[in-house]
Parts: structure tokens; sequence; C-alpha cells
């Protein structure tokens, strides 16, 4: 399959396989140079905290040396490593922090398994060449000589400066000299970082695109994937099938206890089950054609009285929905053909349809 055959967008359904399988835009070099922009802000106060609890260490020493004592010792190692986890705390937390934040922003939070699944081609010496060879991997060969080139660039006017003002000034003392240089690299760090986290960014806009592309499907492929999601039209057709099957079934053989059967004679049959104290009759079974002969074949096997009468039934079929009472205006039509029917004993003893007598006018 060619990259040309692969002219779609990729589905929500690829894009989910493709997180599940570790295949998620994510570039490595935003997290560090992150983690160095924070850490030359915050490298001062873990200096200037590591200073104070070293100085109180060291006088608690010189306190103690007058007086030589193994407890005395022991405390002070504990207040010394006390001092220097306290020191280093923010800087730590900060990094930990940005490398979670920054894993997050990328990736959602979301950890594959199965990138640490053993595979042959990464030990395959052909396939790794060949991944030299790649635009990916030409572009991280690329990315390493231009990070070189950036920190050339950044660090040297500062150092120049560095070293033409100490040259200049003639012997400093170390109290000076110190700040300066520290100054100095603290200012190449955080424009080194800067100036990575542009490079990151292009590195994560190129890993993405870089991720979609290979996610991109043809056109049979999202056709047949939304079948697969959608299901065969065929079988979704037999199922329907089924189930209108059955609920059929189940409404035939509700004809058995139905009250009456009101026909078309043949081309409409509707069923009604009347409980007294629940209301009025309610549609049971209704249908036409085959479904009308069932229902007229249910009705006989179970004596079923089965009334013509083609105005009620054609308005009960058409109008009222299965299950459902019947509406207020048809209460005295159907009441009429019940009442004539418990005249006539209530059940079909004797077969066939009966007619209703007209209404003397």
């Amino acid at each position: 399959m060619s990259k040309e055959d692969r002219t779609e967008a990729p589905t929500p359904k690829r894009k989910r396989e493709a997180r599940k399988k570790g295949q998620i835009p994510k570039s490595a070099e935003v997290v560090t140079w992150l983690q160095v922009l924070a850490a030359t802000f915050l490298l001062q106060v873990t200096v200037h905290r590591t200073t104070g609890a070293l100085g109180t260490v060291l006088g608690e020493v010189r306190d103690a040396m007058g007086r030589p004592d193994q407890g005395v010792a022991l405390g002070l190692l504990g207040d010394a490593l006390k001092g220097a986890m306290l020191a280093v705390l923010p800087l730590t937390g900060a990094m930990m922090a940005v490398g979670v934040i920054g894993h997050v922003a990328q990736t959602g939070g979301f950890v594959s398994l199965s990138l640490l699944a053993p595979k042959p081609e990464r030990i395959n010496p052909i396939a790794g060449f060949k991944r030299l060879a790649s635009p990916h991997g030409l572009w991280q060969a690329a990315k390493s000589a231009l990070k070189v080139g950036v920190l050339v660039l950044v660090a040297w006017p500062p150092l120049d400066d560095l070293t033409r003002s100490l040259v200049a000034s003639g012997r400093l003392q170390l109290g000076a000299v110190v700040p300066a240089v520290a100054a100095t690299a603290l200012r190449i760090a955080r424009n080194t970082a800067l100036l990575g986290l542009l490079i990151a960014a292009v590195d994560y806009g190129l890993q993405r695109r870089r991720v979609m592309q290979g996610m991109r499907m043809t056109k049979q492929q999202v056709r047949d994937e939304h079948r697969q999601s959608e299901g065969d039209p065929h079988v979704k057709g037999q199922i329907r099938q089924r189930q209108l099957a059955i609920g059929r079934n189940r409404m035939i053989s509700a004809v058995a206890d139905a009250n009456v059967v009101i026909v078309n004679p043949t081309h409409v049959a509707v069923a009604l089950r009347y409980e007294v104290g629940r209301g009025a009759p309610r549609v049971v079974a209704k249908g036409k054609g085959e479904v009308a002969r069932r229902i007229r074949e249910e009705a006989e096997r179970h004596f079923v009285p089965i009334v013509r009468d083609v105005p009620l039934a054609r308005t009960i079929e058409a109008s009222v929905r299965l299950g459902s009472e019947i509406p207020t205006d048809l209460y005295e039509a159907v009441a009429r053909v019940l009442a004539f029917l418990s005249r006539l004993g209530g059940r079909n003893t004797f077969g066939g349809v009966l007619h209703m007598p007209q209404p003397v006018r």
C-alpha cells in the first residue's frame, strides 16, 4: 500500500488504536529544555539555601569540637542531611513537576506498555540503517547538529565578554570571580534553553505530522471500518427481521387472551382485550394481510369471537398503537361490539365470522 493511496484522515478508532500502540506525537526535547530553563531560575535559590545550611552545620561543628561526643556527631550528620535535602527540594520538585506536566501536555497522560515489548526490528542492523537514512533519522541528526550550533552561538559572546573583563581587570579576588562566572553560566544556560525550546517546538510539530501521516487511511479502509463499526447491512437486516418476527410471534400469542377480534373481513384484523377495572379495552394485536390472517387463525384456534366491522377495524388499525387503549371517540363503537358478544355468551364456540347487526336509525 503506497502513501499516495492513503488520502483519508485517520478516524477516531484508528487514533485510539495508534495510541494503544504508543504512536503518540511527543518530543523529549520539550521536557529537557523546560527543565533546564526552570533550573536556571531555581539554581540561585538552591545555592543560597545550600550555602546557608552549610554555614549552619559548620557553626555547629565548630561548637561541637570543644566537646566531642558520638551522639552530637550523629545529630550533626542528621542536620547536615536534612539541610541538604531541604536545600535541593525546590529544584528536584520543580524538575519532577516540569517532567510530568510536559508529558501530560503532549500525550494527555497516556502511557503505553507496548513500547516496552521486545521487537526484532529494533535490533536488526538493516532496519537500523534504514531508520538512520529515513527523513526522521536525518532530522534527528540535523537536530543534534543544530543544538551544537545553538550552544556555540549562545555561549560564545558571554564567554568572550567574561574573558575580556577578567583580563582587563587584572588579578581579581576569588570572591569576585566566582559570581561573575556563575552569572555568565546562568545567562548561557537560560538563553540556550530558550532557543532549545524553539527547536523543541519545531520538533514536536514534525513528530505530530509524522505520526498523523502514518495513521492516514485509504478510502477502502475507511469504508471497511465504517462497516465494522456500524455492522454489516445484511447482518443488521437479518437481525431486524428476527426481532420483528419475535415481536410478531409475541403479539400473535396474545390473541388467545383477547375478548374479540374485529376484521375487515380478510385484509385487516384487530384483537382487543378488556379487563374490568383496568381502563378501556386495549389493542393486543393488529395487522394487515398475512399478519391479519395469522391473527384470525389464532383466534379460531382459541375460540376468540371474530366480528366483522369494516369501518371500526380500519380505524383502530390505522389510529391506535399496539398496546394502547381505545381512544374515547371509539368507546361507543367498541362497547357496542362487546355488548353484542355478551349477548352471545362471550366465546365463539360455533366458529365463523360474526356480523354486527346494523344499528337502528
